[in-house]
């Protein structure tokens, strides 16, 4: 007996049609995206944005819609945003970019609503501790602490002063740094803290001075702050040859660089670590600057942010119809060894995932 071939191509359309419905989840999940979208930091906000639509132009294959909202910096404008996200909105899935007083105010909202959060952001034991429905897979402030003790005491460094701002994010890497340094047989010369958005540092660098640290460690939420302190130190004659070191968000805040000009240039970090040669992250970053006409600026938060999402569209090939509690339970039970742009990873039992960073060196564009 034989077919037209007109008869063969429809079976084979319908076949095809027929997979692809049963792949598909069957539902549309709706995803929130609180972040920093205006003021200091913006540049957060703006990275997952366009991390996301990258994504969505290229990579998605289950219907998912995507709701952001601005989550700016402090707690409140923090848990506003949740609320707004789970309460109206009423998002299936959250991808978290807030600060950590953002994400520990909204915090109780979502484990009571069972709304998985997964984190790009970096989070020390504040956040690794902050409920079943919260997942970090960005890079450990822990290890911010530690790790940064470890390389001053083998470069020789025995008496730092260290500065921190009054924040959940950096007073958790100076805790862990603190007592790593000390343990080492480290002093800590100069021990203080500053309120968020300082604006003048002058009294704080003449007391610091006056201790004659060998190097100093001043964590900032934005990193604007950083700039400005190092303006001032400038203004006031600097120090004798002392090293200088901070966290990751000086290096990529546009702020600190205006704030802080030529000064900033040779400042130590640690670089959160990700895998820049998974060739699917070379792949991704080369569509988004196709897309947008840069890499992305925060790179690292793109990277989680893709493994986030895939993990999500993982669980909808295999689920056709969303559950919050079957997904939450699918990431403690299938991320274990995974190969994700961020590395190979597993969540622990409390949904964090283990990463740490490399040295790095604040250098101008070539």
């Amino acid at each position: 007996m034989r077919f037209s071939r007109t008869f063969i191509a429809a079976c084979a359309f319908l076949s095809l049609a027929s997979f692809l419905s049963e792949a598909v989840s069957e539902t549309k999940v709706k995803v929130g995206v609180p972040t920093v979208l205006s003021g200091d930091l913006a540049v957060l906000g703006d990275n997952l944005a366009k991390t996301v639509e990258t994504y969505k132009k290229h990579h998605l294959r289950h219907p998912i819609e995507f709701v952001f909202e601005d989550a700016r910096k402090s707690s409140i404008d923090g848990l506003n945003a949740y609320r707004k996200l789970i309460d109206i909105e009423k998002v299936d899935v959250i991808i978290g970019g807030t600060s950590s007083n953002g994400t520990l105010a909204g915090a109780p909202l979502v484990n009571s609503s069972k709304t998985v959060l997964i984190t790009p952001l970096t989070g020390g034991s504040n956040i690794d501790k902050a409920g079943p429905y919260i997942f970090r897979i960005g890079n450990s402030d822990i290890l911010n602490g530690t790790q940064q003790a470890d390389i001053l005491r083998k470069e020789g460094y025995s008496r730092v002063a260290l500065i921190t701002e009054l924040t959940e994010y950096t007073q958790d890497i100076a805790k862990f740094f603190r007592e790593q340094f000390v343990k080492e047989g480290g002093k800590i010369v100069f021990d203080e803290d500053f309120a968020p958005d300082s604006t003048s540092f002058k009294s704080l660098i003449t007391k610091m001075k006056a201790q004659k640290p060998e190097a100093i460690v001043m964590a900032t939420q934005t990193g604007l702050a950083f700039g400005l302190f190092l303006r001032e130190l400038r203004e006031l004659n600097g120090l004798p040859p002392t090293k200088i070191f901070t966290n990751f968000v000086a290096a990529s805040n546009p702020d600190a660089f205006k704030a802080a000009g030529d000064s900033i240039y040779g400042v130590n970090y640690l670089a959160p670590a990700y895998d820049k040669d998974n060739p699917k992250l070379v792949q991704f970053f080369a569509e988004f600057k196709a897309d947008h006409g840069s890499d992305p600026a925060i790179a690292f938060h793109a990277a989680g942010t893709y493994d986030a999402l895939e993990m999500l569209q993982a669980f909808l090939d295999e689920n056709k119809v969303f559950d919050r509690e079957k997904f939450q339970q699918y990431l403690l039970t299938n991320i274990k060894n995974y190969h994700g742009l961020m590395g190979t990873y597993s969540f622990d039992a409390e949904g964090n995932a283990d990463i740490g960073f490399t040295p790095a060196v604040i250098q101008k564009a070539s």
